[in-house]
């Protein structure tokens, strides 16, 4: 079920910030529609409405899902009063994506152990060893797709979400960190100089670590750009130079600004003084 609500503000973005605020959502969770610019006797009006996640690209989104499902299980559980998932589908669940990761570190003939635990409707797996590096992959790449997998193991003939984590040699833990220092780096960086700082391109996973580590800040916000493998996300500043300004501190705008001689040595001697040649002589024989 969608809810709509409609806002006021002093400019068309300052009533899309104000329902932001008031709907604790990002921009991208949002389907804005300007009502009206406002006029002599009329604000801006903008309506907005909070988009529902729906998997329309599972692989892109598949962080994003997770968390929606995750959220959706855990109201139903509230509301029913009991459990969304049995403990047997929780322990077959888990026996699947047990089965999945040995099987898969056996065919890679890696030298690695897996350690497989759950609480309640978390699968948690933890892979330690000699040929760790090989299930990380570039960026954790191999590992991200290990666990897209295993998630979609897990959650085959269930009607609630289980939510699956996998690591090997606190990878996540250090990414997350990097990543989280990285974000508020050049946060402060557009906060300072009021323009939008681009990130490269990440996957699902990584994107949201960076909304998260911003989320709530006073002075930036997140979107993401770009589609399928070229997803980045641009942190924008909310005191955000105009256009013009900001093509001018980029040199677009304005001419290189020439001055003249108004040197202190010109002021005090005047004129420098030349030697033509072949022009008469003024002075008497």
């Amino acid at each position: 079920m969608k809810k709509e609500n409609v806002f006021e503000g002093a400019s068309v973005r300052d009533a899309i910030e104000k329902g932001l605020a008031a709907l604790g959502i990002t921009e991208e969770e949002a389907e804005i529609k300007v009502k009206s610019k406002g006029g002599f006797f009329t604000k801006p009006t903008v309506e907005i409405t909070v988009k529902e996640k729906i998997a329309s690209d599972a692989e892109e989104d598949a962080a994003e899902i997770g968390e929606e499902a995750e959220d959706s299980a855990v109201s139903a559980s509230d509301e029913a009063g009991k459990p969304a998932l049995t403990e047997e589908e929780c322990a077959a669940a888990e026996e699947r994506v047990r089965n999945f990761i040995d099987g898969l570190l056996a065919e890679m003939r890696l030298d690695c152990t897996a350690e497989v635990s759950r609480k309640g409707e978390e699968i948690d797996v933890r892979i330690s060893g000699k040929g760790a590096g090989a299930i990380i992959g570039y960026r954790g790449d191999v590992l991200d797709a290990v666990q897209y997998m295993a998630l979609w193991i897990a959650n085959n003939s269930v009607k609630e979400f289980i939510r699956v984590s996998l690591d090997a040699e606190n990878y996540r833990m250090k990414r997350n960190e990097t990543l989280t220092n990285l974000a508020l780096r050049l946060a402060r960086k557009a906060a300072r100089t009021g323009r939008r700082v681009s990130l490269e391109a990440m996957n699902p996973f990584e994107r949201r670590v960076i909304h998260t580590a911003l989320h709530g800040d006073k002075f930036v916000r997140t979107e993401s750009e770009g589609e399928g493998s070229y997803r980045h996300i641009v942190i924008i500043p909310k005191n955000e130079a105009p256009e013009r300004q900001r093509r001018r501190e980029e040199g677009y705008d304005e001419a290189p600004k020439m001055t003249y001689g108004t040197s202190a040595k010109f002021r005090r001697k005047g004129a420098v003084k030349t030697k033509s040649y072949g022009a008469p002589s003024k002075k008497p024989y």
